[in-house]
């Protein structure tokens, strides 16, 4: 497969189906000043997608996205591609989250597969899994 971007977005569309919106206004945060910037994706008008596979700076800069993005719901899926360490990277943006959002309002997933080395059946069960429970 090799896109990293194409692969977590696979697993989105696979879960989700139709309700996995990656275009239009839900999408967009206004910071007020240029073009406003864009998520990765939204589901059924609640929950705010990022999925990232860059460094755990980069990862960090995409929860501003979602902490920004008028939905109450986050949901970060971390490709573990270009991460030193995916399980401390997903630690902090969990503390980070903590600290503005109730945790009932949003999950980090640590996907297993990659571009390069999908693994679709466990990556598909645990984002399957986090947007029912962010949907409940």
């Amino acid at each position: 497969m090799g896109s990293h971007d194409q692969y977590g977005k696979k697993i989105m569309r696979e879960a989700i189906m139709e309700e996995f919106a990656q275009s239009g206004p839900s999408v967009e945060i206004d910071y007020g000043a240029g073009r406003p910037a864009r998520i990765d994706g939204t589901v059924a008008n609640t929950i705010a997608v990022e999925i990232e596979s860059r460094t755990s700076k980069q990862v960090r800069g995409a929860v501003l996205d979602l902490l920004c993005h008028p939905y109450a719901k986050k949901l970060l899926v971390l490709i573990p591609a270009h991460m030193n360490d995916p399980d401390t990277t997903a630690a902090q943006c969990t503390n980070i989250f903590t600290r503005y959002c109730a945790r009932s309002d949003f999950r980090v997933v640590v996907l297993r597969g990659t571009g390069d080395k999908p693994d679709l059946a466990r990556d598909l069960a645990k984002v399957k899994s986090a947007v029912e429970e962010l949907i409940a």
